[in-house]
């Protein structure tokens, strides 16, 4: 089974992920020493930007599986190690996409609105992403840390362009307000 790990890095020790094989560091934050598999990136963006980028530079050599996880995936998954390892120990492994945060939170993309500052322009992001009309009442079901599993097959059903978009979504600001929307969306983009 091909399963990547790719891994949104600032200043994070990431230690735990010299027990697993094909990982990447996509690092936003200071160069770590006596790291081959480190790709230096400007730090916009927060994870989502990784992410996508990611798929975008990849988009035509995808491995079977990828693996999104923030630089210190604990806080929102607890067992993560014991979580990941079960994936890639499953020579049937058959998913679309599966989210890997612990908490996982199911409301409506006007409660979002409502609920966080950070999320007040959703359907705006939302509008950009799929290019239609949000409705308010429209499920937003998210795992917190934005942390999950997705195949190749489950990505190449959007073309490169629409996950270019996203990128460019994000690619203005540190913390831009709609990393906070996509980390609420990502359900939606593999689906």
């Amino acid at each position: 089974m091909n399963i990547h790990i790719i891994v949104s890095r600032y200043n994070e020790n990431i230690e735990w992920t010299k027990q697993f094989k094909n990982v990447i560091i996509y690092n936003k934050g200071k160069h770590i020493n006596n790291i081959d598999n480190q790709i230096i990136l400007k730090n916009v963006g927060r994870e989502g930007h990784t992410y996508y980028k990611y798929i975008c530079d990849n988009y035509y050599n995808l491995p079977n599986y990828i693996i999104f996880l923030q630089g210190n995936p604990f806080d929102h998954s607890p067992n993560i190690i014991k979580n990941i390892q079960k994936y890639i120990n499953n020579e049937n492994l058959n998913l679309n996409f599966v989210f890997l945060s612990e908490q996982i939170h199911c409301s409506t993309l006007i409660n979002q609105s409502k609920k966080y500052k950070q999320c007040k322009n959703i359907f705006t992001t939302f509008e950009k992403v799929f290019r239609k009309t949000a409705n308010y009442n429209h499920e937003c079901i998210f795992g917190a840390g934005a942390q999950f599993i997705v195949s190749k097959e489950t990505i190449l059903k959007r073309n490169i362009d629409f996950y270019k978009n996203i990128v460019e979504l994000l690619e203005y600001s540190i913390c831009p307000l709609e990393g906070y929307d996509i980390e609420r969306l990502h359900k939606y983009i593999f689906s």
